[in-house]
């Protein structure tokens, strides 16, 4: 089958594209290593445990509800390697495009419209993106959300249980979309029993938000500084948001959020704003990143998008319909008008799409996915003047210098690492992010690419440059290797 062999390609595609990256040390202590090092210590009895970035043993959630990272842990034991993780997000995320056949076929009842338009989700740059933003639990929610999707159209709410459940498990903030496709299906279908989605997505949410991640950090989430604008707790934030409208709304109004919000919109054609109501499921996921004081979250280039993803595309086929159907009636209209012929009675069944029609705006809808990789990436298609190039996943002479470094450093020794090389190291109990050292027994510094913790702003950068000096004068520890502007420091004694 063809959308079979679209996924095997588009997999096999990604997964080289991120395995380069993190070749190339384009991953980072913060995020991957993060993933990493939490997955490994589950495998070895320690539940998501990870290094703090002022070096304490804490445990991830209490930076983010993602339980489904313990599911990595049994293939982890087979496959020990950020390369495992990198590869199944690739394979997990692409299998999104068989409910998007399937909902294709649905929709649109044309198997080449169908078709296209799972192809159209495989190139759309968003999800590229996401797959390719290192490794995130929320990513792994794009299939599991469509597949949702697909089996509450159905009418199929006990099949949509298990993949709403396992979608809930990838971040706290994914039932907020979760109850929105509860409500929006209990207006489509004029059924009350999908409000029970509704509600026990909302439990999940006051569960995670407001029991678990205090319970593993004092004071809630840490991520609630982001929206510093609007209180200093998850409930505040919430509170003002809807209270204070002017300025809710002034935030939203700037030109990165409208580029954030195209860029969204026209590689789907903008086929999602002709069923707004489909759309707007991803409204929650969309204002926590168009009010974040955070600019990565402005961006379709990183993994924020996840919960985005799916509802843009499920707008986009059922905008796609509904054109569809504009232009068989308006068609239709002409054509009766010219034979001078009268109006035809009202079909009290659902007329059929026009099949021609429908496939020429699959086609376009594919058109321009294509296109929006030309224009924004991040598929290196090697065609002139393309956004992204294939040099942009080549090997580097660093990258091999780096290699050769980490070489020397044994595989149960406590390291301080930069944020990029960090991500090679973390497959272990303690890994210490540099400029901290506590009891490192080796530390690897990068000067040809600094990071101060998980920051590249300039005046944290002079900082670290001040740590990374001072290292060089302390007698704790001595050079064991040194080229390319990469130094590794074994404690002595």
């Amino acid at each position: 089958m063809v959308v079979v062999a679209a996924i095997v390609l588009m997999a096999t595609l990604l997964s080289v594209l991120s395995i380069q990256k993190y070749r190339r040390y384009d991953d980072g202590r913060f995020d991957l290593g993060n993933m990493v090092q939490a997955v490994d210590n589950t495998a070895h009895g320690r539940f998501l445990e990870v290094t703090s970035l002022d070096g304490r043993q804490v445990s991830r959630l209490g930076a983010h509800v993602d339980p489904i990272l313990a599911v990595f842990a049994l293939p982890w034991l087979l496959w020990p390697s950020p390369v495992m993780l990198l590869i199944a997000q690739a394979v997990v995320v692409c299998l999104a495009a068989w409910p998007a056949y399937r909902l294709g076929l649905r929709l649109l009842g044309d198997s080449r419209a169908a078709l296209l338009g799972a192809l159209a989700l495989l190139v759309y740059p968003a999800l590229g993106y996401a797959v390719l933003n290192e490794f995130h639990p929320v990513t792994l929610a794009i299939p599991l959300l469509l597949f949702a999707f697909l089996y509450l159209d159905e009418d199929r709410l006990l099949v949509a249980a298990p993949f709403l459940v396992l979608a809930a498990l990838c971040k706290e903030e994914v039932p907020l979309v979760i109850a929105c496709m509860g409500l929006y299906f209990a207006l489509r279908k004029r059924s009350w029993r999908p409000l029970l989605i509704t509600v026990a997505a909302g439990l999940y949410l006051a569960v995670a938000v407001g029991v678990v991640l205090p319970h593993y950090q004092a004071g809630g989430s840490p991520f609630v500084s982001r929206y510093s604008d609007y209180g200093t707790s998850v409930s505040q934030v919430a509170r003002n948001v809807v209270l204070k409208p002017g300025v809710t709304a002034r935030d939203l109004a700037t030109r990165l959020n409208a580029r954030y919000a195209w860029q969204l919109l026209w590689p789907f054609g903008l086929l999602p704003l002709v069923s707004p109501l489909t759309t707007l499921i991803a409204l929650p996921e969309y204002l926590l990143n168009g009010l974040a004081n955070r600019p990565a979250q402005h961006l379709i280039t990183m993994h924020y998008v996840a919960a985005e993803v799916p509802f843009l595309f499920a707008g986009a086929l059922l905008g796609l319909a509904r054109l569809a159907g504009w232009i068989g009636l308006l068609a239709g209209w002409i054509g009766r008008r010219r034979r001078a012929l009268p109006p035809a009675p009202p079909d009290p069944a659902s007329p059929a799409l026009p099949a021609r029609t429908v496939a020429i705006l699959a086609g376009l809808l594919l058109f321009a996915g294509l296109a929006g990789n030309y224009v924004l990436g991040p598929l290196p298609l090697g065609l002139p003047e393309a956004t992204v190039s294939p040099s942009l996943y080549a090997m580097t002479s660093h990258a091999a210098v780096v290699d050769r470094a980490l070489r020397l450093i044994p595989a149960n020794a406590v390291v301080s690492a930069e944020n990029k090389v960090g991500s090679h190291l973390s497959a272990r109990r303690v890994v210490y992010t540099f400029p901290y050292i506590g009891d490192a027994q080796y530390i690897v510094i990068d000067n040809v690419r600094p990071w101060y913790f998980d920051s590249g702003a300039p005046a944290d950068l002079q900082l670290r440059r001040t740590i990374a000096l001072a290292l060089a004068k302390d007698p704790r520890y001595t050079v064991v290797f040194s080229a390319g502007g990469v130094i590794v420091y074994r404690r002595v004694g």
